[in-house]
């Protein structure tokens, strides 16, 4: 059942000119569910439904040019943001851009708030283009909507939650718990939700051997972190055994359950409490699943330290509050008394040793940095010999695929900024270039990361500034690509090869270019860099720059002498992207230092033989770039003009085109005007004879025709189909054009020869 909201039909608009949209709430909002009636929408129109359970599932059911439209819920994490799914989603984003670029393709992603608002996930940008929050005040649900929803969930007993509507945030999820749960008193449930759960496990404890028995399977579903899976019933080791035996303790059970009486207990639950899909038993909902936790968390806190699934260790346990605000309104999560301090301690300790590195890493916990203090001086307790092996141990629980597999606690440690941490280790003597299996360094992690004190300390300790990743990225790389500008400085110092490319041809000049960061660059360009190094599509700094529009990067690789006229693998140069972008100051700055005006992209045919059987890009995938690019960079007036176009078309559009061809069928005025001064050639023709002139005449671009005319274009070149300028405009109903044209027409042929 769904009812229509202002949220729904907003978000329906919004995918008709996005690609991606990210909807955002707290928890029982309605993100899910509007989510996936949007997709039904899409479905009716021929659009494949593909829910989207991990970040590689986009790239396996992605086919270029079939309607799709994937749905991504709750996107890097439930309860606070998940680095390593937001790391594996990071190792997507090329594949999501080229999905993105596909109009046939739509991505519909939901997103907790308290996630969506972490600083890591800023990194996911196609997922932070457009957010719609349902509950700002344009989206949130309104009286009227929440009265539709009660009438359709909860029907007779609407009367009674009345006044109740205006004030509650998880309204969908409590009329669906309502509908679902065959509640009687629809109040209590508005009023106290989750004291009701509370209320039930009290009696339930209360109720018997029966009742205890279900608290255990209870417990053990928090302690497996909402995954207890069929086949944890299979084989019951010691380990197995003695955790049931804790739990009967804990839940004052005096002798052993059987498992197969736990697992009868749980299915009885299946319904109510929990459910069992695909083998698995997890809570009804994400949200019941996080009071559960910090409902035993109170009752029997040793028990969930010793025996909780690591990852639910990391994640509910706060020592303190962290001095980010962001967590202030974090729900549920398990206060850990200081009596209990030294045994989570030992518990992280048993983890880090048993390989789990980077879950010991990212405890939220870590944040605080008397925690860290707590934690050294347990470290420090220890014998040396035990402190060194911890110092040296590798993450062998992330899979191997993973960016992150392999991270070591110094990798850890310069990935998020822990300096007193780092300090322990060097006095332990770690070998700083120690790496992960992604071939990454510590002093490469926090080059790219931004932590300048770190890379400090790894300098002193002559950290190799050389040593690259498996993509062949350096830390000055990642430096200069971040615009972590301190950090460059202190590895220029070192003398790093300035000159070090990736895996793609880029060097750290060129991703400096390409991100805009000025001073940067300025640094780099003291160092004497290959000011002409290009990548594997052949574009130099200079042409990145252009392409990007940083006119103050052009201005100062102007100075260093670059190949002006360089090209690409396509033919493009400087100067035609920069008529392509329409900008007029770099324009002006390539003209000024003798770039040449009439250098064309290759022809449709040359282009066709390049890229059919190129190992990177398809045909298709240039076309539908081509066309991306035409229809995002014009004016209104010209993306009406391309929207109606085939990709086939804009290919042919920009396939042997020159600057000015460019910059009249964009309507660049002042790029055409600029080109003209500089003498392009007003009558450059195309292998199927279009002129400039041809350009502005299709399009509609009246000023451009004009200035053409004044400055003498050809009016009488016709193209291989016998097409004039004139017949253009007509084709296309440019009335003014074609009045134009022809009274120009009229003058010349008054004219002596």
């Amino acid at each position: 059942m769904f009812v229509s909201t202002r949220a729904s039909k907003y978000i329906m608009k919004r995918l008709q000119d996005n690609s991606c949209i990210t909807l955002t709430a707290p928890f029982g909002v309605g993100k899910s569910i509007i989510s996936r009636h949007t997709a039904l929408v899409f479905q009716k129109h021929a659009y494949q439904i593909i829910p989207v359970y991990s970040p590689i599932d986009i790239r396996n059911y992605y086919q270029l040019g079939k309607k799709t439209v994937f749905v991504v819920d709750d996107i890097c994490g439930n309860f606070t943001a998940d680095q390593h799914q937001i790391e594996s989603w990071e190792q997507m984003l090329p594949v999501i851009k080229t999905v993105l670029e596909d109009n046939c393709c739509k991505i519909i992603v939901s997103c907790r708030l308290q996630v969506y608002k972490d600083d890591k996930f800023n990194t996911l940008s196609p997922f932070k283009s457009c957010e719609c929050n349902l509950t700002s005040n344009k989206l949130r649900l309104s009286f009227e909507e929440k009265t539709n929803i009660a009438q359709m969930y909860i029907g007779t007993n609407l009367n009674k939650v009345h006044e109740l509507l205006l004030n509650c945030e998880f309204f969908p999820l409590l009329c669906s718990l309502y509908h679902g749960g065959k509640h009687g008193d629809v109040e209590v449930l508005f009023k106290i939700f989750f004291n009701i759960y509370k209320n039930e496990l009290d009696n339930i404890r209360m109720h018997g051997r029966e009742g205890r028995y279900k608290i255990c399977s209870l417990v053990l579903i928090v302690l497996n972190n909402n995954q207890l899976e069929d086949k944890w019933f299979e084989d019951i080791i010691i380990d197995k055994k003695r955790i049931i035996e804790d739990v009967c303790d804990a839940c004052a059970i005096n002798k052993y359950i059987p498992i197969k009486t736990i697992k009868r207990t749980l299915d009885t639950l299946d319904g109510t409490f929990i459910c069992k899909q695909n083998g698995t038993y997890r809570t009804i909902h994400n949200k019941l699943f996080e009071f559960l936790a910090h409902y035993f968390g109170q009752i029997m806190i040793e028990c969930l330290i010793n025996h909780g699934d690591s990852y639910l260790v990391q994640e509910r346990f706060i020592w303190q509050k962290p001095p980010d605000k962001k967590n202030d309104n974090m729900d549920f999560v398990i206060d850990l008394p200081n009596c209990y301090l030294k045994l989570y301690l030992e518990r992280m300790i048993k983890d880090w040793s048993a390989g789990m590195v980077a879950v010991v890493f990212r405890n939220s916990n870590m944040k605080i940095p008397s925690f860290r203090q707590r934690l050294l001086q347990y470290l420090q307790q220890m014998d040396r010999p035990q402190q060194e092996t911890l110092t040296n141990t590798k993450d062998t629980v992330i899979p191997n695929e993973d960016c992150a597999s392999g991270n070591t606690p110094l990798i850890m440690s310069c990935y998020h900024g822990h300096t007193d941490m780092m300090q322990w280790m060097l006095f332990h003597d770690v070998d700083v270039d120690q790496c992960n299996d992604d071939g990454s360094t510590g002093l490469s992690i926090a080059s790219q990361e931004g932590q300048s004190n770190i890379v400090e300390l790894l300098l002193e300790k002559n950290s190799e500034v050389n040593l690259c990743d498996k993509n062949g990225c350096s830390p000055l790389y990642w430096a200069s690509k971040k615009g972590h500008t301190k950090i460059v400085k202190l590895l220029l110092e070192k003398d790093p090869n300035v000159d070090e490319c990736d895996k793609d041809g880029c060097s750290p000049l060129f991703m400096a270019c390409q991100e805009g960061h000025t001073h940067i660059v300025r640094l780099m360009l003291e160092k004497n860099p290959n000011v002409d190094l290009c990548n594997r599509k052949e574009f130099t700094p200079l042409i990145q720059s252009c392409l990007y529009n940083h006119t103050s990067i052009v201005k100062l690789l102007l100075k260093h002498n670059p190949n002006i006229n360089a090209q690409t693998y396509n033919g493009g140069n400087a100067l035609y992207f920069s008529a392509l972008n329409g900008n007029i100051d770099i324009t002006q700055l390539l003209l000024k230092t003798n770039a040449i005006c009439n250098i064309c992209i290759q022809s449709k045919q040359s282009m066709t033989n390049t890229f059919t059987n190129h190992p990177d890009y398809t045909l298709d995938l240039v076309k539908q770039s081509t066309f991306d690019i035409l229809v995002n960079n014009t004016s209104s007036h010209a993306t009406n003009y391309v929207r109606k176009k085939t990709v086939d078309y804009t290919f042919g559009v920009v396939a042997g085109s020159s600057p000015l061809q460019i910059a009249c069928f964009m309507g660049r005025i002042d790029v055409v005007c600029c080109l003209l001064d500089f003498n392009a050639h007003i009558n450059i023709t195309k292998e199927d004879g279009t002129t400039p002139l041809f350009y502005a005449c299709e399009v509609g671009h009246v000023d451009v025709v004009r200035l053409l005319l004044d400055k003498g274009a050809d009016t009488r070149i016709c193209r291989v189909d016998g097409k004039s300028p004139l017949n253009i405009a007509i084709d296309n109903k440019h009335r003014s054009v074609e009045y134009m044209v022809a009274e120009y027409m009229k003058k010349e042929d008054t004219l002596p020869n």
